[in-house]
């Protein structure tokens, strides 16, 4: 999936604050490119995480169409847009959505798809270590604090990356270096597998950054 475009987008029950601001993608027609870098800086009441499960495809609440390339997502039936997930596109919510009693390893090795191979255990083994949480890897996500699940669900996004990753304030619990060091991370392993990352955030990230912004 090289793009995904949104044009005319405005949700169907509720009027998001910024709809009237001339910066806002809200019923404009805006494109997401394949191995670029994107932060979308979306206030409180901007509707982002509306706008972000949109993308997925969870709910077609909207007026307007969202595009994987040249195919109309509201056209397709549940069964495609979940395989556009595989390959094409994955969110991570701010509610970070591990499974309490798996291991930290195990809800990461959800994202290989019962693949288990020594390629895998090796990614996540590095990545844990650039992220501080080798120690968490046999412990139950229950008994993480938030911070150390949100870094876990990042570990997992990467693990098996999509074409777009997209990213739904994933940093919200961490501190500054903390989030420093999972945007590198993240950014690492875009390059790498040529994804697209689009982040939706309240605010401009406190680092410099390669990402363009965009407003909603």
């Amino acid at each position: 999936m090289n793009s995904i475009t949104l044009e005319g987008i405005a949700p169907k029950y509720f009027t998001p604050k910024t709809m009237a601001t001339a910066a806002t993608i809200w019923n404009k027609k805006t494109t997401f490119e394949k191995g670029n870098y994107y932060l979308v800086i979306a206030p409180s009441g901007s509707g982002k995480s509306t706008l972000a499960t949109a993308m997925l495809g969870n709910h077609f609440e909207y007026d307007g169409s969202i595009r994987f390339g040249d195919v109309e997502l509201k056209s397709q039936s549940i069964e495609k847009v979940v395989g556009f997930r595989k390959n094409g596109i994955q969110l991570l919510f701010q509610d970070v959505r591990l499974i309490p009693d798996l291991t930290i390893r195990e809800n990461i090795m959800l994202r290989t798809f019962g693949k288990k191979n020594a390629a895998y255990e090796s990614t996540i083994e590095s990545y844990a270590n650039t992220l501080g949480i080798v120690s968490l890897l046999e412990k139950k996500a229950r008994n993480c604090s938030y911070g150390e699940r949100q870094r876990s669900a990042i570990l997992r996004s990467l693990i098996n990356p999509t074409d777009f990753l997209v990213f739904d304030e994933c940093f919200s619990h961490l501190d500054l270096n903390n989030k420093k060091i999972a945007y590198d991370l993240i950014m690492e392993v875009a390059a790498q597998s040529g994804s697209a990352v689009i982040f939706f955030e309240l605010n401009e990230f406190p680092f410099q950054h390669d990402c363009h912004i965009l407003n909603l």
